[in-house]
């Protein structure tokens, strides 16, 4: 059931991307925030028209300055208690926000402030920037009237998160953030002007100072929130590392422990030498090591599971030389096991215990590395002859080649440049198709790997790969984007999402990308879908050489 993702991590209450809309909660998700984690009917409302707000506010915004992204479907992580979870984390990538109970919390806080603070979270997420993000959204303030600000300062200067120092700051700020001039929202009349790159912003010279000076301070609260959460679970318990060491050399599961750079700490060929790892863990503390044993027993069950049900594990290839080497987890090109390391940046796993659904995703993605060496291996070969598999292949050129040739003019001159390089051996569509292609193996290897993985991590998996793509393109390669977009696009038929166009469009922006410059329309979208589905289901499974979980004996 989709439930058990949702409330899987006891510190986080979900609101998924498929219970939102632009007007807030769809009507059966409130009640079902009032039944498990029991929240009242005050809180849901808060929360409820804070997001309708941010939509309704960003949307009006994005239309008309040009320099803002309009509004999108994510998640929202509400945090129960502030310092259990590392402030600033990316949850699920960049699917989801981070609020805390006492932003919702209708004592203390107020829709202002929600609605702010979800517009905030969207630009850092675009952005991956902290301190300037106060700053760019100074248009936010140009037309809140003074019962709004009042409401946001109140409940900025009532608000116990870690970064709160940062809200308030804010709200000092909004007076003179109103002055600030916008290129096209607010022209400068008169006076001189200095412009923040890329955001259309004129700061008046009687100014000039200040902006900075709300930079160091979003600054500053986000270092002190981070060294409190920090100083949290800071200690040593070398008790626990024994624990973790034993269990290794014990068990000897079929894992590597790696460390900076990908350096061997632990190998099962000598599952008693655990006197690096040991040094290693003895220094972090008790809530972090535990987390570290979950997460090194996820590795090993799933590993064991998976080569447990190939008719021939020795069969399996050599991993390619340019594997990455650096993830969640990741197979070791050397060893042909998967690697756990220590100090993979951004995860801080001796720091802090783990982030919510990050074993999920840990668990999918020690599945994805050993399907991704079955399917080079030959397990998921294609069921369709040469003539048939072509056909389908034609099919979604000739739909790409057709979408780009009635694309409006403007889009065809601004992707000029990049459609001469695709059709270098012919048409656009066919290198298109190409491209689509060459993600054929990743598509596979899901469809091989997601019947050993539990509805959280399949659910885990999906929402942290389904996001938008126009930051990864520039404006030429918009077609490419398109490829990208129609593959990522099928990771859907994963989910148990039922909406499932309904849930892409929200969080990509497929309508701001494509549609609204008019490079094609839902018709088209899914017309291109089902030509690119067409491919992915043209493969399945070789049942004679993995037993697949569920399958008849």
């Amino acid at each position: 059931m989709l439930e058990d993702f949702w409330f899987l991590d006891p510190r986080v209450s979900l609101v998924p991307i498929e219970q939102l809309g632009p007007e807030g909660f769809l009507p059966e998700f409130a009640a079902q925030l009032a039944a498990r984690p029991g929240w009242s009917p005050e809180r849901v409302a808060l929360l409820d028209e804070g997001f309708a707000l941010y939509w309704e506010r960003l949307d009006s915004l994005a239309r008309r300055s040009g320099d803002l992204s309009p509004p999108r479907l994510r998640n929202i992580a509400v945090v129960h208690e502030a310092d259990t979870v590392r402030p600033y984390a990316s949850l699920l990538n960049t699917s989801t926000w981070t609020l805390y109970a006492c932003d919702v919390d209708p004592e203390r806080s107020h829709p202002e402030l929600v609605a702010y603070l979800l517009a905030h979270g969207e630009r850092m997420a675009e952005t991956a920037e902290v301190t300037l993000v106060a700053v760019h959204l100074a248009p936010w303030w140009f037309e809140r009237s003074e019962r709004e600000r009042r409401a946001f300062r109140e409940a900025a200067h009532a608000s116990t998160r870690p970064d709160a120092a940062a809200y308030r700051a804010i709200a000092d700020a909004v007076p003179w953030l109103r002055e600030l001039r916008h290129v096209r929202l607010r022209p400068p009349r008169q006076g001189t002007h200095r412009s923040i790159p890329h955001t259309g912003l004129l700061v008046p010279r009687a100014r000039e100072d200040l902006p900075e000076r709300l930079v160091a301070e979003c600054r500053d609260a986000a270092s002190a929130a981070l060294a409190g959460y920090h100083a949290r679970f800071r200690g040593a318990d070398g008790d626990t590392a024994d624990e973790i060491c034993a269990w290794l050399a014990g068990d000897a599961p079929p894992l590597l422990v790696t460390e900076r750079r990908g350096a061997l700490l632990w190998d099962p060929a000598a599952p008693s030498r655990t006197d690096a790892l040991r040094t290693r863990l003895a220094a972090a503390s008790r809530p972090v090591l535990r987390d570290v044993h979950a997460d090194l027993e996820v590795v090993a069950q799933h590993t064991r599971r998976f080569l447990g049900a190939l008719a021939d594990p020795a069969s399996l290839p050599a991993p390619d030389p340019a594997t990455g080497q650096s993830g969640y987890a990741y197979l070791d090109v050397e060893r042909r096991l998967i690697a756990y390391n220590l100090d993979e940046p951004g995860i801080e796993r001796l720091a802090g215990p783990s982030l919510p659904f990050a074993r999920a995703m840990l668990g999918a993605r020690t599945i994805h590395e050993w399907a991704h060496l079955a399917v080079d291996g030959g397990l998921v070969p294609r069921i369709l002859d040469e003539t048939a598999w072509q056909r389908l292949v034609k099919d979604l050129a000739r739909l790409l080649d057709e979408t780009i040739a009635r694309a409006p003019r403007q889009v065809r001159e601004r992707c000029a440049a990049d459609l001469r390089l695709l059709s270098r051996d012919g048409g656009p569509g066919p290198a298109l198709a190409a491209i689509f292609l060459s993600r054929l193996p990743d598509y596979h290897s899901n469809l091989l790997g997601f019947p050993f993985l539990s509805v959280p991590e399949r659910e885990a998996y999906v929402r942290q790969n389904v996001r938008p793509l126009a930051a990864e393109y520039p404006p030429a390669q918009l077609w490419r984007q398109l490829v990208r977009a129609l593959y990522e696009y099928q990771y859907l038929g994963f989910s148990l999402v039922q909406d499932r166009y309904r849930y892409f469009a929200g969080t990509t922006r497929l309508e701001h990308d494509f549609f609204a410059c008019g490079a094609l329309d839902a018709r088209r979208f899914h017309e291109l879908a089902e030509a690119a589905r067409a491919l992915c289901a043209a493969h399945a499974v070789d049942a004679g050489r993995i037993r697949l979980p569920g399958a008849p004996d």
